[in-house]
């Protein structure tokens, strides 16, 4: 009985207040209920376009200093790589713009892009891990040699190294080369455009920004590893990545929080800025002079970029 006079007395509350705003409406507070709407429908209208004009002020200032940047940047690059040969590897979900732009950069530095590679998601699902192993015995030459105390994905990044990379840039494309590009490209674990001429001596690793949800930093203990095997296999290695590979769940914090990759392995990023593309130029620059570093703008342990002394003696 208490729940239904309960009820009774909302229901009667509700008609008292409609029929109380049908009076007011229709009374001496009507011209000022519609004003109060008027002005406050001019205050969102006006903050509206404050807003927009904002916006298209930081765009504006964005723009400006990413055309500053790239214009200081291109004569500080210019000729820094001529002579090296480059290959660009993407992870899976990298960023196609970005990976342009850095190409974009590398080749106005003066060096010669030979090939991009894709690595497929499957080369790293968890489910795939068994066929790797017989996959890399299968695919290994006469000249490589692993480490000791290497493991299954550092092998595999040394079997694609030894496809499209070397320690000098004078090697060119051979018969083994053609047979690890084959067996990685019929497992549908990589994807190779164009079939390079030349094999590179340095490889820039273009990063994905983390997805959402946010993994463990342990998701990409694999990736990091392969990388390692590029590096080992070549003359360095450069992973680039945005600010979000840099943080919790990205591929370069993982690699960051590698000692042993980050001995070998440099990494910028920013590399989605002008300013990151040329500090990618710079530590290429600085891998082929044997060196690494750790450079950017979120935990970046060596810098904003290599020291611009350091870059010129190289």
């Amino acid at each position: 009985m208490i729940d239904f006079r309960y009820h009774i007395v909302s229901i009667v509350a509700i008609f008292f207040a409609l029929g109380a705003g049908v009076v007011l409406g229709a009374g001496p507070l009507k011209g000022t209920a519609s004003q109060v709407v008027a002005d406050q429908a001019d205050r969102d209208r006006q903050a509206l376009e404050q807003a927009r004009a904002d916006a298209i002020q930081a765009k504006s200032l964005d723009k400006y200093r990413d055309d500053y940047v790239a214009k200081v940047t291109a004569g500080l690059t210019d000729g820094k790589l001529a002579g090296q040969k480059i290959a660009i590897v993407t992870v899976p979900n990298a960023d196609g713009d970005m990976t342009n732009a850095l190409q974009e950069s590398i080749e106005k530095a003066g060096a010669q892009v030979t090939t991009r590679v894709a690595l497929d998601a499957k080369l790293f699902d968890q489910g795939q891990r068994q066929l790797i192993e017989p996959l890399v015995n299968e695919l290994v030459t006469p000249d490589i040699t692993f480490p000791a105390d290497s493991n299954t994905y550092q092998r595999a990044g040394l079997i694609l190294a030894r496809g499209v990379l070397a320690h000098d840039n004078a090697k060119t494309f051979d018969a083994e080369s053609t047979k690890i590009l084959s067996g990685l490209t019929d497992s549908k674990l990589v994807s190779v455009k164009p079939t390079p001429k030349d094999r590179a001596n340095l490889v820039v690793v273009v990063a994905a920004k983390p997805p959402t949800p946010v993994p463990d930093n342990s998701s990409y203990a694999d990736t990091v590893d392969f990388v390692e095997g590029l590096d080992l296999g070549s003359s360095g290695a450069v992973v680039a990545g945005v600010p979000e590979s840099a943080q919790n769940g990205g591929m370069l914090k993982a690699l960051r929080g590698d000692n042993d990759a980050t001995k070998i392995v440099s990494s910028v990023d920013v590399a989605n800025m002008p300013s990151g593309q040329a500090t990618v130029v710079f530590a290429l620059v600085e891998q082929a002079g044997g060196k690494a570093g750790q450079y950017g703008g979120v935990d970046a342990k060596n810098g904003v970029a290599p020291p611009a002394v350091q870059a010129k003696e190289n």
